[in-house]
C-alpha cells in the first residue's frame, strides 16, 4: 500500500491529466520552477496545504474537494465491483 505522500502525488498527476492542465500551470500557481513541481509530483517533496489550496483553482475546485481526491488510494477502485 502506498503512503500518503505517494498517493497524493500520483493523484495530483492524474487530476492534471483529467483537467488537461500542465506542470507549467502548477508552476505558475505556486510561483516556482518546473523542477520544484516535478519533485512534488514524483513524491520527492511532500505537498503542503498551501500548495493544495493554490492548485485547487487550477483544477476548477475548492481546496477541500482537491484534498479529498488527493488522499483517496487509486488502487482502492479495484475493490469495487459494478
Amino acid at each position: 500500500m502506498a503512503g500518503l505522500i505517494d498517493t497524493s502525488s500520483r493523484n495530483l498527476k492524474a487530476e492534471l491529466v483529467r483537467h488537461r492542465k500542465t506542470r507549467g500551470d502548477l508552476a505558475k500557481a505556486w510561483g516556482c520552477a518546473l523542477n520544484t513541481v516535478d519533485k512534488r509530483l514524483d513524491g520527492s517533496i511532500p505537498l503542503t496545504i498551501k500548495e493544495i489550496e493554490e492548485a485547487a483553482p487550477v483544477l476548477d475546485m475548492d481546496s477541500t474537494q482537491l484534498l479529498m481526491l488527493l488522499i483517496q488510494p487509486i488502487d482502492s477502485i479495484t475493490k469495487f465491483h459494478v
